[in-house]
């Protein structure tokens, strides 16, 4: 991982330990149990077939950006990767998406990219604004992120914990954007472009938007964020002016009822973390539908194999006691005739 430590999320640390340890047990059972072993490699396969279809629809449709295609992003995406430690630059493309404001990394074996949707990179104003989407993307690869990813699967789909690594790692990617950048003002316009587009967001208020996540501590507030792989928007303009400016904007703190229900209310909103609940409840559906028909099945085989074992000690019963064998019938008697 070639991301400095400081600009690391101090839960995303706490919660990658958590992860390894989890997995790892996770991964040695499923290896001993060789049905286990074979689902993983089966979702392991139609994961990277996944992908690889998503990444051939990329490479076809986006515009690959390099020194001959968009030569200022391509100089600006090299320092970011330069500035971040990698040791080389990933593949980056830009992609019309029907006008969402979005970015992604992806990893495929040892291949990395980065997809930058157009409307983001028209929607920054200012330079640095893109310099921390593209920062925040390669942050990704710099921080080791997508490299763990299969790895940390099992961990992933535990329900609060999964996401909430998901969550860390996006902090994490936060600052080392806003590193890139090297202005953490424009770092939050960035972020502002991803929840009002670049129009609104360059005339509103940064303060006023970092404070609407006092309110994100409420109960229902808390859980949908808890079910979801990434933070409140206004979360994350609060924690890098936190981050900068420690004790300016603590982050809130969420209700404490919200924890053991997010978890199924969650699946309402939506979010990520809902997936393997919706998952749990799914089979749940399946298995109480299932269950009693397979037990209604059982006793009424039973049943019949008592009636047939019944008929079969009746059918014993009435059976005749054995007759003498018939005796064959007399010959008839020859008329005897007298000689005259």
């Amino acid at each position: 991982m070639a991301l400095d430590l400081p600009l690391r999320s101090p839960k995303e640390r706490r919660l990658f330990v958590l992860g390894v340890v989890f997995s790892s047990i996770t991964w040695l059972v499923l290896v001993v149990t060789i049905v286990g072993l074979l689902y993983g490699v089966a979702i392991g396969l139609f994961v990277a077939i996944a992908q690889a279809l998503f990444l051939a629809h990329v490479r076809g449709n986006g515009l690959r950006v390099s020194e001959r295609q968009l030569p200022e992003l391509h100089a600006r995406v090299r320092a970011a990767s330069a500035r971040l430690g990698l040791p080389r630059t990933p593949e980056v493309y830009v992609l019309q998406a029907g006008g969402a404001l979005n970015a992604f990394a992806v990893r495929f074996f040892s291949r990395r990219f980065v997809i930058l949707l157009s409307d983001v990179v028209d929607a920054c104003h200012d330079p640095r604004q893109l310099d921390f989407i593209v920062g925040h993307e390669l942050a990704h690869h710099a921080a080791g992120h997508l490299a763990w990813n299969v790895f940390l699967l099992p961990y992933r789909l535990v329900p609060l914990l999964g996401v909430a690594y998901s969550r860390a790692c996006e902090y994490t990617c936060d600052r080392a954007g806003a590193s890139v950048a090297g202005d953490t003002e424009q770092a939050k316009r960035g972020l502002m472009i991803l929840a009002a587009g670049g129009r609104i967001a360059a005339g509103a208020s940064v303060e006023a938007f970092a404070e609407q996540a006092r309110d994100a501590g409420g109960f229902w507030m808390a859980v949908y964020e808890l079910g979801a792989s990434h933070p409140y928007v206004c979360k994350r303009v609060a924690a890098l002016q936190e981050w900068v400016a420690p004790g300016s904007a603590p982050e809130p703190r969420r209700n404490a009822f919200a924890y053991p229900l997010a978890p199924f209310l969650a699946i309402g909103g939506g979010g990520a973390g809902a997936a393997p609940m919706m998952a749990v409840a799914v089979i749940g559906m399946l298995a109480a539908i299932a269950i009693p028909n397979f037990v209604k099945y059982q006793q009424r085989a039973r049943e019949a194999a008592a009636a047939q074992a019944a008929q079969q000690v009746e059918r014993v019963e009435v059976q005749p006691e054995d007759e003498p064998a018939p005796q064959p019938a007399p010959e008839p008697a020859q008329e005897r005739r007298v000689a005259p």
